[in-house]
């Protein structure tokens, strides 16, 4: 359980941050598009970008992206952005599992590989997922032991001094 409590402390801290890591970054135009006076869509056209535009970023609100690019600032649609980061991998002489015995000893030699990868964009299920898909019984018969039937449910929340409310919701808060 401790584990499990570092781990959601250190995603907290990683979301926290993320819009102080995007801020003062560069990024790129993954297509032509517009820069904008302001963060929306009827907004004043204050520059056309070419795709692979490189952008300075100085800020996020919503679903775009401050920047500066050519001189001028304003505001890009954030899927219009392509945001490359470094990822360093290390690995050790030797290539074997005696080389990363010797390297966690503190014997041979690191180097360094840096990767570029791309962090924006969403990726949704396609048809070719659906035609790939294989399903797997046995997990989904594990899943099925975690379900719980009425009177357990029922038995849990009396053992835990759970009790039923009900919620009227507004209008306005759908």
């Amino acid at each position: 359980m401790p584990a499990m409590i570092t781990r959601l402390l250190a995603i907290a801290v990683l979301l926290a941050a993320a819009p102080l890591a995007l801020a003062q970054d560069k990024a790129f135009t993954n297509r032509a598009t517009e820069l904008k006076d302001k963060a929306a869509a009827d907004a004043k056209t204050v520059a056309s970008l070419p795709a692979d535009t490189e952008v300075k970023v100085l800020g996020r609100g919503g679903q775009w992206t401050q920047v500066e690019a050519q001189s001028q600032r304003g505001w890009v649609r954030v899927f219009h952005l392509r945001f490359p980061s470094t990822v360093q991998e290390s690995s050790s002489s030797g290539g074997s599992a005696l080389g990363g015995l010797t390297s966690a000893l503190g014997f041979g030699r690191q180097t360094a590989k840096s990767t570029t990868v791309a962090t924006t964009g969403i990726r949704g299920l396609t048809p070719e997922d659906f035609a790939n898909a294989n399903p797997d019984p046995e997990a989904l018969r594990r899943l099925q032991g975690y379900r719980s039937d009425r009177p357990a449910a029922e038995r849990f929340a009396r053992e835990g001094k759970l009790a039923a409310q009900q919620i009227d919701y507004s209008e306005g808060r759908r």
